[in-house]
């Protein structure tokens, strides 16, 4: 098959849903549309009805989105990533193994067909005995462009399951998922804890509580210490602000503890404020020359990269 001139980038994760219309050669993105109608929001809608079957149900809802993308007849195929390949989306498709390579080895796919000249590549994510991944193994694929130079490290994916991805000669060989957003957003939001913290946003004020957090994680006491916020709140009228990133800074301080005594390469690719709280993090513990860091912008490049590759090799 004839590489097109341009695809369709779908990443569609649990919770949101956006569409690329990208330039095959380039990466340049022509056109973006985004939607708030993830995975789990439109599986439930589909539970809701017995007229279509599941796979049809999100065709149906992907067809009538790629109507808000101009010109997205010039796309030849729709490139799918994320939890469209889980048992709550478009199709189920098996896990890939580890390792997995820049060429793809390792890595499955599906081609479904969509409409006239246009078809859907689902892609599935990647496992081990111990932890699983969808979305962010493209993510991995598209940063070896950025990784070639380094002979071997951890790559650090935070977010609502932060990945740690092993990294050595273009090759991921090992990968550790930390529920470290999932357990924030249980204690902050539906613990004994939930009255003493209060959501803000990441500035210079809040940097003070979050290395305070910092140092308990790294102790691994984690759990010892938890109770500590209400205690402050409640006997020393503590702020709670400052108790949102304490909190915070104690568990991403667990996640990364074990680094502590690592003398390879750690590589983070991050969005903001993710960014900013991690590379604090890892700075604090490794040498400042150990830290090899990506933004949102390499980050955005990255899943398109990866979706290139998964084109060129369905090419072949």
């Amino acid at each position: 098959m004839k590489i097109p001139d341009y695809f369709i980038s779908c990443d569609w994760g649990t919770s949101n849903f956006r569409l690329r219309l990208v330039e095959t050669d380039t990466l340049n993105v022509l056109v973006e549309h985004k939607t708030d109608q993830g995975v789990k929001v439109v599986y439930q809608k589909f539970l809701k009805q017995n007229d279509i079957n599941q796979t049809q149900f999100f065709k149906n809802y992907l067809e009538s989105q790629i109507n808000n993308l101009d010109e997205h007849h010039k796309a030849g195929l729709i490139i799918a990533a994320g939890m469209a390949s889980s048992n709550i989306g478009m199709k189920e498709l098996s896990y890939g193994e580890i390792p997995f390579n820049e060429k793809g080895d390792g890595l499955n796919w599906e081609i479904l067909s969509f409409k006239e000249n246009l078809d859907i590549v689902l892609v599935s994510g990647v496992k081990t005995e111990t932890g699983m991944m969808r979305g962010e193994e493209i993510q991995a694929f598209g940063l070896t462009k950025y990784l070639e130079s380094y002979q071997s490290g951890i790559l650090i994916l935070p977010g609502t399951h932060s990945k740690h991805i092993n990294y050595e000669k273009v090759k991921f060989n090992g990968l550790k998922s930390y529920m470290t957003g999932e357990v924030f957003e249980l204690l902050s939001r539906h613990s004994i804890l939930s009255n003493s913290v209060e959501k803000c946003h990441w500035i210079n004020k809040r940097h003070d509580a979050f290395k305070q957090g910092l140092e308990i994680g790294f102790t691994d006491e984690l759990s010892a210490n938890l109770f500590s916020i209400r205690a402050k709140h409640i006997l020393n009228d503590s702020n709670k602000k400052d108790n949102f990133y304490l909190l915070s800074g104690m568990l991403i301080g667990d996640e990364l503890s074990y680094l502590k005594n690592k003398d390879q390469k750690v590589f983070l690719a991050a969005t903001e404020p993710f960014y900013s709280m991690y590379k604090l993090a890892l700075e604090t513990i490794l040498n400042a020359t150990q830290v090899i860091c990506f933004g949102d912008k390499v980050l955005e490049k990255a899943l398109l990269i990866g979706q290139k590759k998964i084109i060129q090799l369905h090419a072949e």
